[in-house]
């Protein structure tokens, strides 16, 4: 029996919602305004075989892209300070010393990795499925286009995270 019938709900362009720690990084959590999900890729390995100049065979590796998203700051910029001192972090000489070690003042300690979820959520908002993007961190803090004549209603900024890889459960 055919599983597509005429009651099928289609997927909505609103319906996510991003989770990354809410912990350590509370606004981020509630504030994407879209997001580019990434390419899943394995490439193929051509072999070749008599007069032929190659065979494609399957792969044994796959290649991710990187997340980007869309995210509406708000007045204080927290999302973007969030994101900033989470890439500032990164950088710091210490970290670069004790790779994998917890950074932090304290007992606020901050991972460099952490998951980013985003929930595919139903026309009735309740979780579907859902992407886990695996030890991701930030690689880039987008460009912030401030304009006195911006006809946009509210400025974003791009954020690309790279990370090792993602699940869809």
């Amino acid at each position: 029996m055919n599983d597509f019938t005429c009651d099928t709900n289609y997927l909505q362009p609103t319906g996510f919602k991003v989770t990354v720690s809410k912990k350590n990084y509370p606004y981020l959590s509630f504030f994407a305004q879209s997001i580019q999900h990434p390419s899943l890729e394995i490439n193929s390995v051509n072999i070749g075989y008599k007069r032929m100049a190659g065979v494609p065979f399957i792969g044994d590796a796959a290649e991710f892209g990187s997340v980007t998203m869309d995210i509406l700051l708000d007045e204080n910029m927290k999302v973007y300070g969030e994101v900033y001192n989470w890439m500032q972090r990164m950088l710091e000489t210490e970290h670069r010393l004790n790779t994998g070690v917890l950074y932090g003042n304290g007992d606020q300690k901050l991972a460099d990795y952490n998951d980013i979820r985003v929930s595919i959520l139903s026309s009735a908002n309740n979780g579907t499925k859902e992407f886990q993007y695996v030890n991701a961190f930030p690689v880039t803090l987008g460009d912030i286009a401030f304009s006195a004549t911006n006809e946009e209603t509210f400025i974003t900024c791009p954020m690309t995270f790279q990370f090792d890889y993602f699940e869809f459960v």
